[in-house]
């Protein structure tokens, strides 16, 4: 069994993650475009890259011969720390363009959990490329990880403005199923491995930082694969993987997020915000040992308020889904699309979606092909009323 691997798996990666109430629609804040640049290549397309208040950063591209219809992508998780930025998946928004269709994308206001801000920003990406191109004939909603939660969430609340959404790896599944998972991986790392990871589950020292933390992690996981093969076959977790190296990198991608995320999601609740306090803990080697000794925490009700408006969906879909998922994602687990099934199904929509499963491990590994043969599916959908094949 092969036992070696880069401390630079995960750091250098640049991870993405990744999640309202029935108040109605979203309305976006007003907000007058500044600071554009319009560039136009010879023959080619035709890009106005700006800023909108307050410090979101935005892109519109329209291709040398336009279709008509517009796609909207909204990017997934920033560390917070980290300084606002334009999505970099140049080579999606090019695909589109080449054939034909505008794109726009926004940087959002503010890394971290930005559900409510991406929503209105992705919102006012519409009406930006209307007033510098024309009003497009349909506009599409794509988005990965927690792109893909900003993507779904405008379907279900504007269907009016949109077409079709196409959320990719996404925790479709809702915000508090998706940190329920990433808590439990950090409970579970520290009752096997105790004080390898400095503070504990909900207290993430000030200043710790992931490339601190990976090395140790990565270092008592080789000291003891066992403890770390028993923590990933967890129930409750179930941690993805065919090879040590996945191993490992399935228990460093949602402590990842814990260190990283923790405090911007006290910022955003202003309370403990995940729960465990009743949870029964099955499939190790001792069960009763492992719910005797596993740190506890209970969730303020206002604070799973916070991640049912941003957001636990509703199903209640009135324009075509199309979801995208990998089989072995570390990161937004495959049991998201289940729930959301259940979800869709208990509204009564099910005609309204599609979920796609590509067999392979990682968060949001598609090829260029699978992305845009599902986004063109969508588009047929759309325009046809056939849905695709799964």
């Amino acid at each position: 069994m092969k036992k070696s691997v880069s401390t630079s798996v995960l750091v250098a990666s640049g991870l993405m993650l990744i999640g309202c109430g029935d108040e109605g629609p979203v309305v976006p804040e007003v907000t007058t475009p500044m600071e554009a640049s319009v560039h136009q290549r010879a023959g080619g397309p035709a890009q106005i890259e700006g800023r909108t208040g307050p410090g979101a950063l935005y892109g519109l591209y329209l291709p040398a011969e336009w279709n008509g219809d517009l796609a909207l992508y909204a990017h997934g998780y920033t560390d917070p720390a980290a300084p606002v930025a334009l999505p970099g998946k140049v080579d999606l928004r090019d695909a589109l363009l080449a054939l034909g269709y505008g794109v726009a994308w926004s940087s959002y206001s503010e890394n971290g959990y930005a559900v409510k801000d991406g929503v209105i920003r992705t919102r006012q990406l519409r009406g930006l490329f209307a007033s510098k191109f024309g009003m497009p004939k349909r506009t599409y909603l794509m988005g990965h990880s927690l792109g893909g939660i900003i993507t779904l969430m405008s379907a279900e609340k504007n269907p009016g403005l949109y077409a079709g959404a196409l959320p990719m790896c996404s925790l479709v599944g809702g915000g508090a199923l998706e940190l329920d998972y990433i808590y439990h991986v950090r409970a579970l790392f520290d009752y096997s491995f105790p004080g390898v990871i400095p503070g504990s589950v909900l207290d993430v020292p000030e200043g710790l930082t992931f490339e601190a933390v990976a090395p140790a992690v990565i270092g008592a996981i080789l000291a003891d694969p066992a403890a770390a093969q028993e923590l990933a076959g967890v129930d409750q977790i179930e941690l993805p993987y065919t090879n040590f190296n996945q191993l490992i990198e399935s228990i460093l991608f949602p402590l990842f997020f814990n260190i990283v995320g923790t405090e911007d999601f006290f910022d955003r609740t202003h309370r403990v915000f995940v729960d465990n306090s009743m949870t029964v803990y099955t499939g190790s080697l001792d069960d009763a040992a492992l719910n005797a000794g596993v740190e506890r925490y209970a969730a303020a009700p206002n604070a799973r308020d916070y991640l049912e408006r941003w957001y636990q969906p509703k199903g209640n879909l009135k324009i075509p889904v199309l979801t995208l998922h990998t089989t072995m994602d570390p990161v937004v687990p495959l049991f998201h699309e289940s729930a959301y099934a259940s979800i869709v199904d208990a509204a009564g929509r099910s005609d309204l979606l599609v979920q796609r499963v590509v067999d392979r491990y990682g968060h949001c590994t598609f090829t260029a092909d699978e992305q845009i043969s599902a986004f063109l599916d969508l588009v047929n959908w759309a325009e046809s009323g056939v849905a695709p094949a799964p």
